[in-house]
């Protein structure tokens, strides 16, 4: 599969490639508070431009079956011009099928807006459209209720609890696995349109 371009436009915001153009709107919307475990977790590089561009430039080559790792894309909110937050997930190869984690992250000046809703929802899509996605899934904390919610909001089911399964900030931390199947997104868009 050859490099793509990655642009995902809804109403409001667009999914895309990192551009070095971006380096300090994250650096902006990566600082949180030390408390904030969350943003910690999800967040890879250091607020200064040397981390940011050390940890976003391969994401921007990187196609869908070499995103065995992660492949990050931004949200940059169109009315603002500017990145407010990321998106991304992970590619598993199965034969000729494919799978896959997402996650993602917000600033916390840009949340309680719907711009997590409205980009995880386009990645979704894009994923199991263009992607040929069997399955996507997404794992947080009990405790991220905001996260856990926009999951639900989208109609992925909770089909797990792990019980101390992930190691972080050196405590045993439980997780909460949801997902849903191309055919289940599928069929819940045919009911919003109808609605």
């Amino acid at each position: 599969m050859t490099v793509q371009s990655i642009y995902i436009e809804t109403p409001r915001v667009i999914v895309r490639r990192f551009e070095e153009r971006d380096v300090a709107d994250v650096i902006e919307y990566s600082r949180h508070d030390e408390d904030d475990a969350a943003r910690r977790r999800n967040i890879g590089w250091e607020p200064n431009a040397d981390s940011v561009l050390k940890w976003w430039t391969p994401m921007m080559t990187l196609t869908l079956d070499e995103a065995t790792a992660w492949l990050s894309l931004v949200i940059e909110v169109k009315a603002r011009e500017r990145v407010v937050g990321n998106v991304g997930f992970n590619t598993q190869k199965i034969s000729e099928q494919r799978q896959g984690m997402i996650g993602w992250t917000l600033g916390k000046a840009f949340e309680g807006n719907g711009y997590a809703t409205e980009a995880v929802s386009a990645l979704i899509d894009y994923l199991f459209s263009v992607g040929e996605f069997h399955r996507v899934y997404a794992k947080t904390s009990p405790n991220n209720r905001k996260s856990w919610r926009l999951m639900e909001r989208l109609g992925m089911r909770r089909e797990a609890h792990f019980i101390k399964n992930c190691f972080h900030d050196d405590v045993w931390v439980d997780e909460y696995l949801y997902a849903i199947l191309a055919e289940e997104w599928r069929e819940r868009n045919r009911r919003l349109r109808r609605a």
